[in-house]
């Protein structure tokens, strides 16, 4: 019974995803995501009492998923550059397929019930840990200089993410960014994290 539930609830967390992540939140109803998934509605509102709880969910499931990657990534990382770089790498394909999801919830979050706020800053602490991992691992092996990877990590962030606002500074809620202007922002962060790298190196 319990296996059951799970699968449920796993199959609700996908459909929402998807239509979320095509339509955004405003754009998606609830009777819309328990139609795709032949459900009534009365069953979808067991599993998930309102719409920001599904959405909450759903936002927290795409981020562990993204975290999940980018962990396996850098346990076989060859340098720091590699490491950080890739970390840049699975970050910008899921900002790129979940648009809607984070980087739009980013930009609403003053608008946004205060456990999604909450997830966004959960989500830049995983990067910014990952990132800290990376270093630690520069650190250990001797290539980087010794250093305060914490607060060093958190540095790095912040500058990655002030590239997508600088890029992002004409964004609506109707407007979606491009291929050139994501590729765009992922060249600007790799330089930043070439330069960066390139002074922490012992």
């Amino acid at each position: 019974m319990a296996n059951n539930a799970d699968e449920k609830r796993v199959r609700i967390l996908e459909t929402a995803k998807r239509r979320f992540a095509h339509y955004g939140m405003a754009k998606t109803t609830m009777a819309e995501i328990a139609k795709d998934l032949s459900f009534s509605k009365a069953l979808l509102y067991y599993y998930f009492p309102d719409k920001n709880s599904l959405y909450a969910a759903v936002l927290e499931h795409v981020i562990e998923e993204c975290q999940v990657l980018i962990e396996n990534s850098i346990s076989n990382m060859i340098n720091v550059l590699d490491g950080v770089n890739s970390v840049l790498d699975i970050s910008m394909n899921f900002k790129k397929k979940y648009f809607y999801l984070l980087e739009y919830t980013i930009i609403m979050r003053k608008e946004l019930p205060t456990e999604l706020d909450k997830l966004i800053i959960d989500s830049f602490e995983s990067q910014r840990k990952t990132v800290e991992q990376v270093f630690q691992k520069g650190v250990d092996s001797g290539e980087l200089k010794p250093i305060d990877v914490e607060d060093t990590a958190r540095i790095f962030v912040f500058g990655t993410l002030g590239m997508r606002m600088s890029v992002l500074k004409d964004f609506k809620n109707d407007f979606i960014p491009d291929k050139c202007e994501f590729d765009e922002i992922l060249a600007m962060q790799k330089k930043l994290a070439e330069i960066f790298v390139a002074g922490l190196r012992a």
